[in-house]
């Protein structure tokens, strides 16, 4: 991510521009922004509610909400411009709608107990390696870097919190990051992935769990949401199952193994 000011971001490898806290009324006035503009093919403004119709004015699209995304836990409404119009279309949408039918008829899980052999723990900098290479293993393409010394610098920074799970010889079953934006206090879950060894065990939905605990409790963020893989239906039945709410879905928002692919919004807000 190179940021262009306080308020904008740009990712290159997902050609994305991201701007924060800002109404239609500033577009003209981000500093350093225009370049990035020019390298993007879509926009996406995490904007404080109101002025909708100034934004569908100017051409935006509102794709979905995150609940208690800033500070006072207002919610941020994702407004999307595209630069390419080929982008803006939702490829595979017909799939896209039905696996989030079924993710939505989950039942909420009923126990956050581990399969016996299996055990959990908070990652350090001295697990980057092996969570690096089962995410690698996991996810060919990627939105954001995945090599070791990444993953070590987020975990000693804290700019990512890791938990993973080991099966009974110690090897590393399944790993998930709560990446955490402690400017405004919420907190993103990402990062998942189960070794095909141990897929369809109920491990992520649990890990899940105990790392929403993990992160109210270092940090008092009780404000969580994910970003899933529309086409796939797997981990957004984990998210229906541990009681987020669908938000809404950002078309074509990041390079994954399909290509351009579009991502389900989830949120969930916990005890304060």
């Amino acid at each position: 991510m190179l940021a262009l000011n306080d308020r904008a971001l740009l990712d290159l490898p997902n050609r994305r521009l991201k701007l924060y806290e800002v109404e239609p009324t500033d577009l003209g006035d981000l500093v350093g922004c225009q370049s990035g503009w020019g390298l993007a093919s879509k926009v996406l403004a995490y904007a404080r509610p109101g002025r909708d119709g100034q934004w569908i004015e100017l051409g935006w699209r509102r794709e979905g909400v995150i609940r208690g995304f800033f500070r006072d836990r207002a919610q941020a409404r994702l407004w999307a411009a595209y630069t390419d119009p080929n982008r803006a279309r939702e490829l595979g949408r017909p799939g896209n709608e039905q696996h989030l039918r079924v993710a939505l008829a989950r039942p909420l899980l009923g126990s956050a107990t581990l399969p016996e052999g299996y055990r959990t723990e908070l990652a350090n900098q001295s697990m980057a390696g092996e969570i690096s290479a089962l995410l690698q293993a996991t996810f060919p393409v990627y939105p954001t870097p995945l090599y070791p010394g990444h993953i070590s610098q987020a975990i000693s920074s804290r700019a990512n919190l890791f938990r993973v799970v080991r099966d009974s010889e110690g090897k590393l079953a399944a790993v998930a990051s709560a990446e955490l934006d402690l400017q405004r206090g919420s907190a993103e879950m990402t990062d998942c992935a189960t070794a095909p060894a141990h897929r369809g065990r109920g491990l992520m939905a649990r890990l899940l769990f105990r790392l929403e605990l993990d992160v109210r409790r270092l940090f008092g963020i009780c404000d969580f949401y994910t970003l899933a893989r529309a086409c796939e239906v797997s981990m957004n039945c984990v998210f229906g199952k541990l009681g987020y709410s669908s938000t809404g879905r950002l078309v074509s928002n990041c390079r994954m193994p399909n290509g351009w692919e579009s991502m389900n919004i989830w949120c969930k807000q916990i005890g304060a």
